[in-house]
């Protein structure tokens, strides 16, 4: 049988953590951060937010919509922030409609990952494609194409990045 006051210790750690993503969720994150948000028990949640930019020179102005795919990666898997290989995993994903106008400013895109443990050693990939943000899984699946805008950073110690997207040669 378990002891009543540890329940309400290890339940107000939980929600304490819930409040801050649930938060974060509001702020238009993620399916997964509202899944995290409302969910108990769920381990480690680690979040990592990437502010990206692009040149907005070589994209179309006036409205058109861009789909923003940002994944995380283990630090070994991504080398000299090349395109990870199909193989690779990533940790977690997120993925967003932009247009030109919001990427010239800068946009702030939170990933979260839940799971057993946490490394803070993480390599942060995004791109940008034509069209709506409409991957399954926040684009847990998804791989740049050959004319996507892409870009890739460390996360430093406060669990950010910045990522500045280019045309790839």
């Amino acid at each position: 049988m378990t002891d009543p006051t540890e329940t309400k210790k290890t339940l107000g750690r939980v929600s304490r953590a819930a409040t801050v993503v649930a938060s974060s969720a509001a702020v238009g994150a993620s399916w997964m951060a509202l899944v995290a948000a409302t969910t108990m028990g769920l381990g480690h949640l680690d979040r990592v937010r990437a502010e990206v930019s692009a040149d907005t020179a070589k994209l179309r102005t006036g409205g058109a919509r861009y789909r923003l795919v940002v994944q995380s990666y283990a630090r070994e898997s991504v080398a000299g922030g090349n395109v990870p290989s199909p193989r690779q995993k990533p940790l977690a994903s997120a993925q967003r409609s932009v247009t030109a106008e919001e990427l010239s400013r800068g946009v702030a895109v939170d990933v979260l990952r839940v799971g057993e443990s946490v490394d803070p050693s993480q390599v942060i990939v995004a791109w940008i494609e034509q069209g709506e943000a409409n991957l399954e899984f926040d684009g847990a699946e998804a791989r740049p194409g050959a004319d996507a805008m892409y870009g890739a950073s460390e996360s430093r110690d406060l669990g950010s990045a910045r990522v500045v997207l280019k045309a790839r040669v």
